[in-house]
């Protein structure tokens, strides 16, 4: 785990933004190639992602600060060192949706289609943000037994290994912290998945708007089951069994399954109401 890529004296080059950046590029270069695809200027694809990240960053912040307040009590001016790791995807998901859609009403793009251009590449974004996120040492699992778990160095004091150590589970002098779950790589792996499925399903779409339904409920699905997995502190858990991500999945696969019923619904309603031709 190396939490900064590159030091030189008092510069370090962190592992996190390292990765978000890598994952921007890569999730600009699918978005591009859709929206060349439909016909759409790359340019305003592109003003449209800078809303999105703008949003996103914001989002995503905000949540992670709130579900973990007892890392920034001490000092809050580290809630604005977002090149050190500590995002939330709904946060993020919330933020940037806000602002993809405020800049689209301005561009007066077609949202349905707009979405579903954008969806495979924050798919695949994501997944390769997650590794940084794993080499950051934060969004990271339970503690496990398991041969599958990880201990992250002490080493630049990454979020696990602090956490650790401030619930006295592991003693100043510790070299590592415990074993815990790689969630972020568990992510990685499922969100690559949900890119090669979006990815192949965007020529077959039933609807507009089919490609963005799909990845919410994909995402959601994934999200419900891995945060049993994840570490978190109990004032980020609803009734000490959910936490508030998991709520929010299942309202997203609900979404998801509801926009896709209706959208197939009225596709066959219009295949329906077309008059078949009558043969001579």
């Amino acid at each position: 785990m190396y939490r900064y890529l590159l030091t030189i004296k008092d510069f370090n080059l962190p592992a996190y933004g390292v990765m978000a950046v890598i994952g921007y590029l890569v999730g600009m270069y699918f978005i591009n190639k859709e929206a060349n695809r439909n016909k759409i200027e790359p340019i305003l694809i592109q003003s449209l992602t800078m809303w999105i990240i703008v949003g996103m960053l914001i989002g995503a912040r905000i949540w992670y600060v709130w579900e973990n307040w007892y890392q920034f009590s001490s000092d809050p001016i580290s809630i604005f060192k977002l090149w050190e790791g500590g995002m939330v995807f709904y946060g993020g998901f919330i933020g940037g949706f806000i602002g993809g859609i405020v800049f689209i009403k301005l561009a007066k793009l077609p949202l349905l289609k707009v979405m579903d251009i954008t969806a495979p590449g924050i798919a695949i974004a994501i997944s390769i943000g997650r590794i940084g996120c794993f080499l950051n040492g934060c969004c990271y699992g339970r503690i496990t037994d398991s041969f599958i778990g990880v201990k992250f160095p002490a080493r630049w004091y990454p979020p696990a290994f602090v956490d650790h150590l401030q619930r006295g589970l592991i003693s100043s002098g510790a070299e590592q912290s415990l074993p815990v779950i790689p969630t972020q790589l568990i992510s990685t792996f499922d969100l690559f998945l949900i890119f090669l499925i979006l990815w192949n399903l965007r020529t077959k779409k039933i609807f507009n708007g089919f490609i963005f339904a799909l990845f919410i409920g994909l995402y959601g699905f994934h999200r419900f089951i891995v945060d049993f997995f994840r570490h978190y502190s109990e004032n980020a858990l609803i009734l000490r069994i959910l936490s508030l991500s998991q709520v929010l999945s299942i309202i997203m696969m609900l979404t998801s399954i509801v926009v896709i019923l209706i959208g197939y619904r009225k596709k066959l309603s219009h295949k329906e109401n077309i008059p078949s031709r009558k043969k001579n």
